[in-house]
């Protein structure tokens, strides 16, 4: 167990409407130059696109939706920006002037991304059922008045039905592109990397037959980095051009990437090719660090093809970390020179922002960490100093079968657990996922719920990311049972500790969500109340009626429901057929618009609460999906919760 990180003092009470007002901006894009970075940030109610200098100054707001806009790409030669709008590509010219419609609904895209020509735009759609890449000339940039639209020219598909692409990218000379994607018939813990060939479709699968590669990224040599858990552990992969060697860069029992891939979890190589970025899993933190790819990795074959399976060769060596603080940190990219690099950085008291971090041993002697953005609101900067908060931990405990568990704690600085200490109710703060994990960022909801007298408590159960393989994989057949124990099990640890008044609280959403109900009818008598936020009921039902992406998650853990060896497993896991068990008052809260977890879910619970005359109180969302966009809505829910445990467990009158 890890020795507390603050001293006491009085908690600070944080008002909802100031943690409601903390907007980070997200997704940035560093300029092909360096000059500027493009981001999506909060205006006038929705998501808009923004681009601010890399040497300070105000951003420049370039729409003006009323519709959210997302995931902007700068074109090779900086002078266009692609985006996303309702499920639609646009593009529009660096300055905000002439926007065009690229593709349109129905059949829409994501994930647009320009070739390295700038000639062509790829993007991810279902309109034939699958995730496929298609391809459609980009809009040529004008000069002077805007002239009108020609007629949109009809995509053409890249890939192969009956795959689900993941993530892509484009090789360096744009003949290729490597694509990330589940290619076995049967959904499995495994995940490929293919080369297609943009002429031809011609596909080459690299890696990933009997692990998780993912996050492929090229170098300028046409070969790739990516990550891969084939020693039972995320590590960094260099695949060599011929296809030859794959080079392990990385080593240790710590994760060094995850399983969905993506920006900010993925390695990438510096413009010279001599260095790469990638993450480092610990203690729910992560670390940014720089390693170096070795002049000459090829191992000597004999003459003749190259190996239909490449040979795997361990050069691993410990990188430099270049993040400033304890937090968590993601890459953004590299600058130009290759002496700094992008990147997010956010702790438990400082929201996500954008930093530039010198390179060791490349940027000047002397070079600092600078901050670029700043969305922490004043009004909060004080009351979130260290001491005025929080009591933080790192805590573990075994499960009933000997697995052991580990996970954040935060308590009031006042309940020590000595005497004279006060003891407070806990609550466990439950993830989604379930392949995902807690990290140590930024929740000031969760400051509000320490200064309202709770101790939290962020579980890792068994099943979650960050934690090698065989622990993620400790789930499979497991929904609504193994992992509830952990909850269970966590529960006791909690409720037997000196600071602990033994009151529980079960919170969590999405798979979080769908584990509070299965707590509270796995052990009725443990838990005070529970708190079910657009979570699952019946898991067979959610199969047949939620989005694909949430199908396969469920298929590579649980089967199929149709599988009769599978009925009982999913029946098990169900907590609606269990709801004559529940004690606990539940709150629950769902967005009418949600696809991964269908109102339905909450529907049947509902239901079958009513049925059996429990205390619960439920309430809809109907501009919302699957989570709260909206700030009226993330107000009013916690508005809600918090009003629900002063009831239910602070035993405070109601309002």
């Amino acid at each position: 167990m890890a020795g507390p990180q603050a001293p006491n003092a009085a908690a600070t009470i944080l008002p909802v409407e100031a943690l409601v007002a903390v907007d980070s901006p997200r997704e940035f894009r560093l300029h092909p130059r360096d000059r500027l970075v493009a981001y999506t940030a909060e205006a006038a109610g929705t998501r808009q696109l923004f681009s601010l200098s890399l040497r300070g100054g105000y951003p420049a707001q370039l729409t003006a939706s009323e519709k959210p806009v997302s995931d902007p790409q700068w074109s090779p030669d900086g002078r266009r920006i692609a985006y996303h709008r309702d499920d639609e590509v646009w593009v529009m010219e660096a300055d905000g002037s002439r926007l065009t419609r690229v593709v349109a609904k129905p059949g829409g895209g994501r994930q647009a991304r320009w070739s390295p020509d700038g000639r062509r735009l790829a993007f991810i759609s279902r309109r034939r059922g699958w995730s496929q890449i298609w391809l459609i000339e980009a809009p040529v940039p004008r000069r002077g008045r805007p002239a009108a639209d020609p007629k949109p020219q009809e995509p053409a598909v890249l890939t192969e039905s009956g795959i689900d692409v993941e993530e892509y990218e484009w090789s360096p000379d744009g003949a290729a592109i490597a694509v990330m994607a589940q290619r076995e018939p049967e959904p499995r813990e495994t995940s490929q990397i293919a080369i297609v060939v943009v002429a031809t479709g011609a596909t080459r699968v690299v890696a990933g037959e009997h692990s998780v590669d993912v996050g492929a990224r090229w170098l300028a040599d046409g070969s790739l980095l990516f990550v891969s858990d084939a020693d039972g552990w995320f590590q960094v992969v260099h695949l060599t051009a011929d296809g030859r060697d794959r080079v392990v860069l990385t080593s240790g029992e710590r994760e060094h990437g995850e399983p969905g891939g993506g920006v900010g979890y993925s390695p990438i190589p510096s413009p010279d090719g001599r260095r790469f970025v990638h993450v480092e899993v610990h203690d729910g933190l992560q670390d940014l660090l720089v390693g170096e790819l070795p002049a000459g990795t090829a191992v000597k074959h004999r003459r003749g093809r190259p190996p239909k399976v490449p040979r795997t060769v361990s050069l691993a060596a410990a990188g430099q970390r270049i993040n400033p603080w304890d937090g968590v940190w993601r890459s953004v990219g590299w600058l130009a020179g290759g002496a700094w690099i992008a990147a997010i950085g956010e702790g438990e008291a400082r929201p996500q922002d954008l930093w530039l971090l010198p390179v060791p041993g490349v940027a000047p002697a002397g070079a600092r960490a600078r901050q670029v953005t700043d969305s922490l609101p004043v009004a909060l900067r004080a009351a979130l100093t260290p001491g005025r908060t929080s009591v933080v931990e790192r805590v573990a405990f075994n499960a009933r079968d000997g697995l052991r568990v580990e996970g954040t704690l935060w308590r009031p600085p006042a309940a020590t657990g000595k005497r004279g200490g006060r003891r407070v109710p806990t609550i466990l703060y439950i993830h989604g996922g379930p392949t995902g994990q807690t990290f140590r960022g930024f929740v000031p909801f969760k400051q509000r719920l320490v200064a309202e007298g709770f101790a939290v408590f962020d579980v890792d159960f068994r099943g979650s990311t960050g934690y090698g393989r065989a622990f993620r994989q400790a789930n499979e057949g497991e929904w609504g049972h193994a992992d509830v124990h952990d909850l269970v099990d966590a529960g006791r640890w909690a409720a037997g500790q000196p600071w602990s008044d033994g009151k529980l609280v079960v919170y969590g959403g999405s798979y979080g969500g769908y584990m509070v109900l299965c707590a509270v009818v796995e052990e009725p008598s443990l838990w005070r109340a529970g708190i079910d936020l657009f979570g699952d009921s019946e898991i067979a039902e959610s199969y047949r009626h939620g989005d694909r992406p949430g199908r396969l998650d469920l298929h590579k853990m649980m089967g199929s429901p149709d599988d009769p060896s599978r009925a009982e497993l999913y029946r098990r896991g169900s907590p609606v057929y269990r709801a004559e068990r529940i004690e606990a008052p539940l709150l629950i809260l769902h967005g009418r618009k949600d696809k991964r977890v269908v109102p339905l879910m909450t529907e049947k619970m509902v239901e079958a609460l009513e049925i059996e005359g429990k205390r619960h109180e439920v309430h809809w969302y109907d501009d919302e999906g699957h989570g709260w966009e909206r700030r009226e809505n993330r107000r009013d829910a916690f508005e809600r919760i918090l009003a629900f445990l002063r009831t239910e467990v602070l035993d405070e009158p109601a309002k």
